[in-house]
């Protein structure tokens, strides 16, 4: 493969989004990897769900610290740290937070 293989977070430029911001740590333009897999940490700091997300790849949340909500498709799901969750290809989901400070979450996305 060759290339870099690890990165620190505070090295990795976030990508805002109206709802969150996210970096690819793993998979993305500092560290690259095979097959569609990705690794990465986003910060959802929006109290109402903002526009749903839906990937062609099965993705894993993680929360970190924040408490809040999580939508896949019809359910919602109440997070905190430790909360792990599955969402399947073209699942439409999104992110939201229920107290005072954001969810952060890591992700990981991977081909089906």
């Amino acid at each position: 493969m060759g290339g870099r293989i690890s990165v620190h977070e505070s090295d990795v430029a976030a990508k805002n989004y109206p709802d969150r911001w996210s970096k690819d740590l793993v998979g993305g333009p500092e560290v690259k990897a095979e097959s569609g897999f990705s690794v990465g940490l986003a910060e959802y700091h929006v109290t109402e769900f903002g526009e749903l997300q839906v990937h062609h790849d099965q993705e894993a949340l993680y929360v970190i610290s924040g408490v809040g909500q999580v939508r896949v498709g019809d359910e919602v799901i109440d997070v905190r740290p430790g909360s792990a969750i599955y969402v399947g290809p073209g699942t439409k989901h999104a992110t939201r937070r229920t107290g005072d400070q954001p969810v952060r979450v890591i992700y990981a996305h991977g081909s089906v």
